[in-house]
């Protein structure tokens, strides 16, 4: 139904809310996953995008969650890509709650704080630029 090329690279039906069909997607997130994308150099597997309130409640979602408005996505990551991921999305400036054991990552555009990094995950994020596929300077 929402099969609609929104982007290089998304679907609108990456997106869709899994119980209603219904789509949000924030503009800056769409963006944030493109440059993402990009620089990942693969294809990126969405798990989880928008929630309609009674979705987010059967998955166990936050009350406040961003994925209500359109502005938090999962994607799927094996832990052991998940250091080199998580440097590259807070390079695009995601937010980023990692879930290595659940094989993937949550980011977000809005909120407070700048996400989490948390168990043994952090020492494997850098900010080398040895880790990018381009030289930054």
């Amino acid at each position: 139904m929402n099969r609609i090329k929104i982007s290089l690279n998304f679907y609108l039906n990456e997106f869709e809310c899994p119980c209603c069909q219904r789509v949000k997607i924030d503009e800056i997130l769409l963006w944030k996953l493109e440059a993402l994308r990009i620089i990942w150099g693969m294809p990126l597997r969405v798990t989880s995008g928008y929630r309609c309130e009674k979705h987010n409640k059967e998955v166990g979602g936050a009350e406040n969650s961003l994925h209500l408005r359109g502005r938090a996505v999962d994607i799927a990551v094996k832990e052991e890509d998940q250091g080199k991921f998580l440097t590259l999305a807070k390079l695009v400036g995601f937010k980023v709650i990692p879930y290595p054991k659940r094989n993937f990552v949550h980011l977000d555009v809005g909120g407070e704080g700048l996400g989490r990094i948390s168990g043994d995950i952090e020492s494997r994020v850098s900010n080398s630029p040895e880790l990018l596929p381009f030289n930054p300077s």
